[in-house]
């Protein structure tokens, strides 16, 4: 059962909400394009760019108030969001934790072995960040707090993201690339420019969705699912 709640409070707290979570996405995509390579102190892969991408993410989940949550703070959609946040800040350090510092390439055995690892550490990763995202977008969609059909605006971006991703696996084999430094610098410049441009959509709308006059209502509370 979903009650509608469209107090003054209520608006209030999705305004707050979405101002803010809105702001700390598109400072998340401008220093990812500005600022690559700057590292928080003592956490040498952990940028600040993921760290308030994170953040962003957990205000919407949470909300400034229980109305500004785009889950209603359902517990899976919420859940997901804020797994998603934790996970995109610990899956960089994770990685190189459980990758070895040191190896020997002389013996073909480690080589090997040690490239399996990569491939093992980088496919879960991206399972996991793929699972978490796809979950939390389509609760965001289906919950009906963010009006349509922006509701489905993360979904969106996570194609566009998915695009990038895909293209940086080599998974859409580009002629000409093969050998060609340039091409390859060039398409991992694509590629983080559509990460960062999807993020800064999602951030701007949410802001544009904040200074707009609701005409009439509505905050959806879930008494269950």
């Amino acid at each position: 059962m979903i009650d509608v709640d469209a107090t003054a409070a209520a608006a209030r707290q999705r305004r707050r909400t979405w101002m803010l979570g809105g702001g700390l996405l598109a400072a998340s995509a401008l220093l990812s394009l500005a600022l690559r390579g700057f590292l928080l102190p003592g956490l040498p892969v952990l940028s600040l760019s993921d760290a308030l991408f994170a953040a962003g993410a957990v205000v919407f989940a949470v909300g400034l108030g229980r109305s500004g949550s785009v889950t209603a703070r359902r517990p899976l959609g919420t859940t997901a969001i804020i797994g998603l946040a934790a996970w995109l800040l610990v899956a960089s350090p994770l990685q190189q934790l459980l990758l070895p510092m040191e190896i020997s390439f002389d013996d073909p055995a480690a080589r090997g072995g040690y490239f399996q690892l990569v491939n093992m550490v980088g496919i879960t990763v991206e399972a996991v960040t793929l699972v978490l995202a796809i979950i939390a977008a389509v609760q965001i969609g289906r919950t009906g707090v963010v009006p349509e059909p922006w509701a489905w605006a993360p979904l969106w971006a996570l194609a566009v993201v998915i695009v990038a991703r895909t293209l940086l696996s080599g998974m859409l084999p580009i002629p000409g690339l093969a050998g060609n430094q340039e091409g390859l610098g060039a398409l991992f410049g694509l590629a983080g420019f559509l990460v960062a441009a999807a993020v800064a959509f999602l951030g701007v709308l949410a802001m544009i969705l904040a200074v707009r006059p609701e005409p009439g209502s509505t905050v959806v509370y879930a008494s269950g699912e």
